[in-house]
């Protein structure tokens, strides 16, 4: 570890970095791995424990995060300044910040049980760590990176969204059929909203609805930040909101068993993938009606948008189900491989290529948006989990 100011010996022996040590102070050229965030692929390795940085360009890792042991990070994402790089590790029960800059593991904080999913504020104040198992959300202050707050009474907690002045952030309960709202202000849970009025046990089948609950993964937020729309896995609904009443203004019916829903880059579709039918649907934002639904893979584990397709990603089949977006219609499928898991990705900021995550091969699977080609980089960590780009607009997990 480079030595520098910021850094305090305690008792001869542990180095303790300032989280706040970097910022504003002039680092040698030797320190810095990263001059521009935007640069770089980020990479989440489960099971190699580490977070790995790949350079856009030349495609060759420029450094790795090494977390620790047993920690599994799950999901990765870099702060709106630039400055951070943050994870949560599932099996440790902490949050992990990594300075964007000299890549360097600046702080550890505990957190709830399970953490997963996570959000920053608008501006980039408030770090919101999801704990699924705690039923809660951790607070971290991104200023003093300390936790300084648990938010309680949430339900397997996954997706959270903030709205665009930062004043509340809706979270998505997949243990539960409602929207709980933030008052970000207090950090506390303001109220609930419901999606829609769940059936009575008595004429649905009792194993699915007395069982394990698959309810909202996120509730994702319109590009103009009007509206947010909710996908609910055992209902085979969407619900719009609006977040000025947190109310339900529409109630839209997909497919069978909608994983979550992803928003078009020019603001005018959304596509719930449906694993229960293995179908799409392609919901018109203006109607707000079913524009399309199309067939589609197994286990579809996301939607990246990209040269004015969508492609949606199977992750048991090795294939990447493509389609035209003008049209609403399918235009092929990528053989991305044989025997193979593929996880999630991201879209690179200017809608040309997707980074996927193939687990099985340890590789970064790149796709030519315009040309449909396959390149595929190896050795970029164990298990790759998912993928981050800042100022992506297809920054997303499982």
């Amino acid at each position: 570890m480079a030595t520098g100011a910021g850094r305090l010996l305690i008792a001869g022996a542990a180095v303790l970095v300032i989280g706040s040590a970097l910022v504003g102070t002039r680092l040698r050229a030797a320190d810095v791995k990263v001059a521009d965030p935007t640069s770089v692929v980020m990479i989440v390795n489960r099971d190699s424990n580490d977070i790995a940085f790949m350079d856009i360009k030349t495609r060759k890792l420029v450094g790795k995060t090494f977390l620790g042991n047993n920690v599994n990070p799950h999901m990765v994402m870099m702060s709106p300044d630039g400055r951070y790089v943050v994870t949560g590790g599932t099996r440790a029960n902490k949050a992990y910040i990594i300075d964007a800059r000299t890549l360097q593991l600046v702080k550890v904080i505990p957190v709830d049980i399970a953490p997963e999913h996570l959000a920053f504020s608008p501006d980039g104040r408030w770090y919101y760590q999801g704990n699924p198992q705690g039923d809660s959300i951790s607070v971290i202050d991104m200023v003093s990176l300390a936790k300084i707050k648990t938010i309680p009474g949430l339900v397997e907690p996954l997706n959270t969204v903030f709205v665009p002045d930062g004043s509340k952030a809706y979270v998505g309960n997949y243990g539960a059929h409602w929207v709980g709202v933030i008052d970000v202000r207090r950090h506390e849970l303001l109220k609930r909203i419901q999606i829609a009025e769940v059936p009575g046990v008595a004429r649905l089948d009792p194993a699915k609805y007395l069982g394990e609950i698959k309810g909202i993964n996120i509730p994702q937020i319109t590009n103009d930040g009007r509206y947010l729309y909710a996908a609910d896995t055992d209902l085979g609904i969407v619900g719009k909101i609006d977040p000025r009443e947190d109310k339900v203004t529409k109630v839209i019916r997909v497919g069978r068993a909608p994983w979550r829903i992803y928003m078009s880059h020019d603001g005018n579709y959304a596509i719930t993938p449906n694993n229960g039918d293995q179908t799409i649907s392609i919901l018109d934002l203006r109607t707000d009606k079913v524009a399309a639904t199309l067939e589609a893979g197994e286990n579809m584990t996301g939607v990246n948008f990209a040269g004015g397709k969508a492609f949606v990603i199977s992750s048991t089949s090795g294939f990447v189900y493509v389609y035209d977006m003008k049209t609403l219609r399918p235009a092929g499928r990528l053989k991305i491989g044989t025997n193979i898991q593929l996880e999630t990705a991201t879209t690179d900021a200017g809608d040309q290529k997707i980074y996927l995550a193939d687990s099985t091969e340890n590789a970064v699977v790149i796709i030519d948006a315009k040309t449909e080609a396959v390149e595929k980089v190896f050795n970029v960590g164990l298990f790759p989990w998912g993928t981050h780009i800042m100022d992506s607009k297809d920054n997303y997990c499982h």
